[in-house]
C-alpha cells in the first residue's frame, strides 16, 4: 500500500501542501481547516497523523454534533439513491447531525448487526429500502424513533414501530395512463410489475387498472405480468420472458419503473427493432439517461431530494416529540406527460 504523504491530502482537500503540514504540527490555521485536514488525515491512514491533535478533533466535532441519523438499505439503486440520500445529506446538515450509511448485511437477518454498530449519539434511524419484518422488529429494540421509505402491502406491523413515508403513485399512474390512452390512442395495454412487492409499487398497478376502467379499457389478464418468479423485481431475463409470452404486441406497455421500462424497450429492440420505435412504453421514477436510445418513454418526477428531506424531518420530529401520533406521509409525483408530447410533436 502507497504510503500517505502531506502532499496527497493537500491534493484531496485542494489545500496547499504548506497550509496541511501547519494543521498537523500545530501551525496556525483556522478551526474548521484544522478540522477537514485532521479527519481526511486520518480516513486516507497518514501513519504521522498525531492521537492527542486526533482525539482533540473527535472532541470538538461531537461538541459541536447534536447526533446521527444512521441511513440503512440493502441495494444501490443508482440515480434514485445518490437523489434522495443528497436530500437527506442536506436535511441531516441543517439540524446539526451527521449522517451514517450502513448496507445491511443478507445474513443479517433478526438486525443483531445492525445494533452492535449503532453508537451513543444515533438520534434516530431511516429505512431507505424494504426490510422483512423480523429485522425491523429485531432493530426497533434499540428503541431509537424509525421513519421507513414504503412499506409492505400489509403496512401494519411497519406503522406499529414507526413512521412511514412514501410517494404517490396511484394518481399518477392513473393520470399517466388515461393519458396514453386518451391522447396517444392506446386501447391495448399491457403491464409489467411487481404488484405485490410493495404498498407504493401496488399503488401503481391499482391506478392502472382504475384508469383503464374509467375509460373503458378492457383489461386483458393475459397481458398483466404482475409476480416475477423471484419475488423482488423484474429483472431483464424476466421481462424478456414475459414478452415472449405476450400473445399480440400491445399499444403501450405500462412499467412499474424506468429500470423496468429500460428492459422492455431493449427486449423489445431485439425482438422486434419497428414495435421497439412504434411501442408507448412508461416507467416511473425519471430516472431514464438522456442518451437512451429509445428517448420518448413516458415517466413521472419523483423529487427524491425532497423525499430525502422529508425522511429526515419525519424522523427528527419524532426524536423531539416520542409522543406524537404515528403518521403515512404521501409525497406528490409529477408525470412527464405534456413535455414529452410537446416534444414528441
Amino acid at each position: 500500500m502507497k504510503k500517505v504523504t502531506i502532499q496527497d491530502i493537500a491534493m484531496e482537500l485542494g489545500l496547499s501542501r504548506n497550509t496541511v503540514a501547519k494543521a498537523l504540527n500545530g501551525g496556525f490555521v483556522s478551526p474548521s481547516t484544522k478540522q477537514a485536514v485532521v479527519q481526511k488525515a486520518w480516513q486516507m491512514g497518514y501513519a504521522k497523523l498525531d492521537e492527542n491533535l486526533l482525539q482533540e478533533v473527535k472532541s470538538v466535532y461531537h461538541k459541536n454534533n447534536r447526533g446521527t441519523i444512521l441511513v440503512l438499505f440493502n441495494h444501490w439503486q443508482s440515480t434514485f439513491w445518490n437523489r434522495t440520500l443528497a436530500g437527506i445529506s442536506v436535511a441531516v446538515n441543517t439540524e446539526d447531525c451527521r449522517m451514517q450509511l450502513h448496507v445491511v448485511d443478507e445474513d443479517d437477518k433478526n438486525g443483531e448487526g445492525v445494533l452492535k454498530l449503532i453508537a451513543d449519539d444515533v438520534k434516530g434511524i431511516i429505512f431507505l429500502s424494504l426490510f422483512p419484518i423480523q429485522f425491523v422488529k429485531g432493530v426497533s429494540k434499540a428503541g431509537l424513533p424509525m421513519t421507513f421509505f414504503n412499506s409492505p402491502v400489509n403496512a401494519q406491523e411497519y406503522i406499529n414501530l414507526g413512521d412511514v413515508v412514501s410517494v404517490d403513485g396511484f394518481y399518477a399512474m392513473n393520470r399517466m395512463t388515461s393519458y396514453i390512452i386518451k391522447n396517444k390512442g392506446c386501447t391495448k395495454l399491457a403491464y409489467i410489475g411487481y404488484a405485490e412487492g410493495s404498498r407504493m409499487i401496488q399503488a401503481r398497478y391499482l391506478g392502472y387498472l382504475n384508469a383503464c376502467n374509467q375509460n373503458y379499457i378492457g383489461v386483458d389478464e393475459k397481458m398483466q405480468f404482475t409476480h416475477p418468479a423471484n419475488h423482488i423485481n423484474f429483472s431483464y431475463a424476466m421481462v424478456e420472458e414475459a414478452m415472449n409470452q405476450m400473445m399480440y404486441v400491445p399499444d403501450a406497455i405500462i412499467c412499474e419503473d424506468d429500470d423496468v421500462a429500460k428492459n422492455v424497450a431493449l427486449a423489445l429492440l431485439q425482438k422486434d427493432p419497428l414495435a421497439a420505435r412504434k411501442t408507448v412504453i412508461t416507467g416511473f421514477n425519471n430516472t431514464i439517461e438522456p442518451d437512451f436510445f429509445k428517448r420518448d418513454i413516458l415517466t413521472v418526477e419523483v423529487r427524491m431530494e425532497e423525499l430525502g428531506k422529508r425522511l429526515v424531518k419525519s424522523v427528527m420530529d419524532r426524536v423531539k416529540d416520542p409522543t406524537m401520533d404515528v403518521s403515512f406521509t404521501t409525497i406528490a409525483t409529477y408525470p412527464k406527460i405534456e413535455e414529452n408530447y410537446t416534444n414528441d410533436r
